[in-house]
């Protein structure tokens, strides 16, 4: 009975795909397009009404949905005991996430203060259309609140974790000019020198670090579906300025440019269909040269998302790119003569006629799937148990449930997501099979080091028995012996041909 059960919610919340075609060398390019016209977002739009080109060349839609409020369905909580890198079923991605990034890292605290008073006040009468999560970027990327959609839970935490959080003292180093003056021309010089150095270290450090969280995210949040905006409240760094410096005895001046951390960050997002909204908490500013709105715009435009600064209404702000994603549209397209050369393709969407304000992602580079070397594919691995979001690119709903007359031990159950895994074919006739190959490995944090399994799989399933797992995935039960230890288990599933992985945080024991 248990088992039937089980696998019903299992299966309920498996995010179940069309069966591939297995087609190779096609790739289907998605984009999410947002239409206003008079700052409203326009609806009734169908695909007749859309161009849409890829490096230039017009091309032909070959699927279209809307996303809006009236086909968007309400959040739901996933079922007690079951914890997925999923939010729900395939349909109910479809209504979309945001993200709120409280950019500790690069904004004043002051600003940080007005940043929570005005996002607090708007969640106090904003409808809870979809899920939403808190991340804090300090020295690291932390979550706050992963994705929910109860919005007292969220007021909770913006009022009280929210003000605890303290920030580094990296944006204090750059703009520090209280320097000791001892008199002496050459030593007054060194000391400016070495805190031209510190500064400049400083700047790199802060523009790595901000680059790096915002490739975390976009590699988190890659396998959900519908509309997701990552909104940045932050003062951002610029995506330029001077370092003055001394070398062998001659004061230089360099030009430090971040566009190549700001264009791999924006490829990243692009690739995840991540439209990012950075919101500036500093005001009504003198001039639009300010440090850090130039690469605002750039990560806007570059995502289809747009940037608000020189403002003293955020939560106006919040509330239009709440409105934003109100009526999305999802254009998909074959490229023709596309060749996986790794090359940069730009997309154009417009809607030809209308005086219409169209946003979209502008481009995605066109890399063929290969199978990924030993090494690069354990350190994939490794990197899911470090990074402190889940991996979504393949799907995997868990629980963990007590066996029954055995003490600490529990029955691990996984429902995965044949979907997203590569399948290879042999035989015909009655010998024809389907083959997966995958990895689980887990993590228990109290156990004494070393801690982990690792089981290598290979999945051999005839025809019938793959079409099943691809409409309901397929179900894996092991064993987990933790004895009186309670705590979290990791489990990070891998596919091994792509390299691609999906994790997942289990609470053993007492911590149920």
């Amino acid at each position: 009975m248990y088992a039937s059960a089980l696998l019903f919610l299992l299966t309920a919340l498996a995010a179940a795909q069309p069966a591939p075609d297995f087609q190779s060398n096609t790739r289907l390019v998605e984009t999410d397009v947002v239409v206003t016209g008079k700052g409203h977002a326009i609806a009734g739009l169908s695909k007749e009404d859309f161009t849409i080109s890829d490096n230039g060349k017009q091309q032909k839609i070959s699927t279209f949905r809307v996303l809006s409020e009236d086909n968007r369905p309400a959040p739901h909580e996933i079922p007690k005991g079951l914890f997925s890198n999923r939010l729900a079923s395939r349909d109910e991605e479809a209504a979309g996430v945001t993200i709120l990034l409280m950019d500790r890292l690069n904004t004043d605290a002051g600003d940080q203060t007005e940043v929570r008073r005005q996002l607090l006040h708007y969640l106090e009468t904003a409808p809870p259309r979809e899920r939403i999560a808190i991340y804090s970027l300090n020295k690291t990327l932390r979550v706050i609140q992963d994705f929910t959609a109860d919005q007292e839970r969220l007021r909770r935490i913006v009022s009280t974790r929210g003000s605890a959080e303290t920030s580094v003292d990296l944006t204090a180093d750059l703009f520090a000019e209280d320097l000791p003056v001892t008199g002496d021309a050459m030593t007054d010089a060194m000391i400016q020198n070495s805190a031209n150095e510190m500064k400049d270290f400083a700047m790199k450090n802060r523009v790595n670090i901000t680059a790096f969280a915002l490739e975390t995210i976009a590699k988190h949040l890659a396998g959900l579906q519908g509309r997701k905006k990552l909104v940045w409240f932050t003062s951002a760094f610029p995506a330029a300025y001077s370092y003055q410096g001394s070398r062998n005895g001659r004061t230089q001046i360099e030009i430090h440019q971040f566009g190549d951390e700001i264009d791999k960050a924006a490829q990243h997002l692009n690739d995840a269909n991540v439209a990012v909204y950075p919101v500036d908490p500093r005001g009504i500013i003198m001039g639009l040269d300010v440090p850090g709105i130039d690469t605002m715009n750039l990560f806007a435009s570059k995502t289809g998302g747009r940037a608000f600064y020189a403002i003293n209404d955020l939560e106006g702000a919040i509330k239009t790119i709440d409105d934003d994603g109100e009526v999305t549209y999802v254009l998909g397209y074959y490229p023709a003569d596309e060749k996986l050369d790794g090359s940069y393709h730009s997309i154009s969407v417009k809607v030809p006629g209308r005086g219409y304000e169209v946003r979209s992602r502008k481009g995605y580079f066109a890399s063929e799937a290969k199978q990924p070397a030993e090494k690069q594919r354990k350190a994939t691995l490794e990197e899911a148990f470090f990074n402190p979001l889940e991996a979504t690119t393949i799907g995997v709903v868990a629980r963990a449930t007590p066996a029954l007359d055995k003490p600490g031990i529990y029955d691990l159950d996984l429902n995965l997501d044949l979907n997203e895994f590569h399948l290879d074919h042999e035989g015909d006739g009655d010998k024809e099979r389907w083959i997966a190959l995958l990895s689980i490995a887990t993590e228990f944090s109290p156990k004494k080091k070393p801690n982990g399994s690792l089981e290598e799989i290979r999945l051999t399933l005839t025809r019938a028995r793959m079409q099943e797992a691809l409409r309901n995935g397929y179900l894996i039960r092991r064993p987990f012996a933790a004895g009186e230890l309670t705590g979290e288990l990791r489990i990070v599933v891998q596919d091994r041909v792509t390299g691609n992985a999906g994790s997942v945080r289990l609470p053993i024991g007492k911590a149920q």
